[in-house]
């Protein structure tokens, strides 16, 4: 399996980028697909396919075969109380992104979009062999209204989220304040190019898709 080329999402909680990833994913540009890797919702798929033997929405199922009960465990303590995998967790969380490419196969021109992982630059190197990052697009999204957005829960895709109590949306900011942004560094001294769009509470994700194609940097994720 060789690496395929990879658009990254940043942006603190509430900020969109679930619904702008799963926006994207749905549509097809100059012939590509983009394939979304949202390693939240994966984790939290995993941990409902082990539980209740659900059929995924996505008509995907079986993935607790993939995994034993120390994996489930550690995956339903990152998912409750909103921690980091950290370097312990390589493999497990390389496993969960092999098994994803795996299912959907992709071809070399298709585009995977990363929203999750990584999640601080310890992460990075973690998709060595799987994913390849070429252009990142951070939501800038201040604290007040990326609580508001979650709390209103504007595209619906939040809907029995156990992550989304006011004591864990702070922390999940916190976090995000303190070990997601540094990416950003990251990203300037590698030379990945970043597109940076501002967020309100009212942002939605065909806004945001119209910016992006319009940005020169955009055209990266077409070229060989």
């Amino acid at each position: 399996m060789s690496e395929i080329k990879s658009l990254l999402l940043l942006g603190p909680p509430g900020a969109g980028k679930s619904p702008f990833g799963q926006y994207l994913s749905r549509q097809k540009i100059k012939g590509r697909r983009f394939f979304i890797f949202d390693f939240g919702q994966e984790l939290r798929q995993i941990l409902e396919g082990q539980s209740e033997g659900m059929i995924r929405p996505d008509g995907r199922n079986g993935l607790q075969e993939h995994y034993d009960e120390q994996e489930l465990e550690r995956i339903r303590q990152v998912v409750e109380k909103a921690l980091l995998f950290e370097e312990p967790d390589r493999e497990l969380v390389r496993k969960i992104l092999m098994n994803f490419l795996s299912e959907i196969n992709p071809s070399r021109e298709d585009v995977l979009i990363l929203n999750g992982l990584p999640r601080h630059p310890g992460q990075v190197f973690w998709l060595k062999g799987l994913a390849r990052i070429v252009l990142a697009v951070n939501l800038d999204c201040p604290e007040g209204v990326s609580i508001r957005r979650i709390l209103a829960n504007l595209d619906g895709e939040r809907t029995g989220r156990q992550d989304d109590r006011p004591d864990i949306i702070s922390h999940r900011y916190k976090i995000y304040e303190e070990r997601t942004r540094p990416l950003l560094n990251w990203l300037e001294r590698e030379g990945i190019p970043l597109i940076n769009l501002p967020v309100s509470y009212k942002t939605r994700p065909e806004e945001l898709l119209e910016k992006i194609i319009s940005n020169e940097a955009f055209k990266l994720l077409f070229s060989d």
